[in-house]
């Protein structure tokens, strides 16, 4: 579990998904919530390893889910396979980036832990 460093502070984490893939969530995330601390966009990791060694990526992030951003008419993102999307930090916030997922993609509800201070939420993305 990532920590948020600020409560509006949600991480994130996508499963199951390639790097386009990955940077298409981000990217819908980016356009909705300004963030000034905000990374630069995650890299293709390096696969090198033993032959037949099972690999798996996840791909993360954080967003400050407390300042919306000026929306930019873009095209709606392409999922060419479901994604499994873990969200951390205050039930607000995680809200907020939930509905901003919601707009964008068909979301399942996996599942959620609430804990005392945050909470942890799980869906799968699929292209609408």
């Amino acid at each position: 579990m990532s920590i948020a460093e600020r409560a509006d502070h949600v991480g994130i984490h996508l499963t199951g998904c390639d790097h386009e893939t990955a940077l298409a969530v981000f990217a819908v995330l980016q356009a909705a919530f300004e963030d000034p601390t905000a990374e630069e966009p995650p890299v293709q990791p390096d696969r090198t390893g033993p032959e037949g060694a099972i690999t798996a990526t996840v791909w993360s992030a954080t967003v400050a889910a407390g300042v919306p951003a000026a929306r930019h008419g873009t095209e709606p993102p392409t999922l060419v396979s479901p994604v499994t999307v873990e969200l951390y930090g205050d039930a607000d916030p995680v809200r907020h980036v939930r509905e901003e997922l919601e707009r964008h993609f068909a979301v399942e509800h996996l599942g959620t832990v609430p804990g005392e201070h945050e909470l942890e939420a799980r869906f799968r993305l699929t292209a609408r």
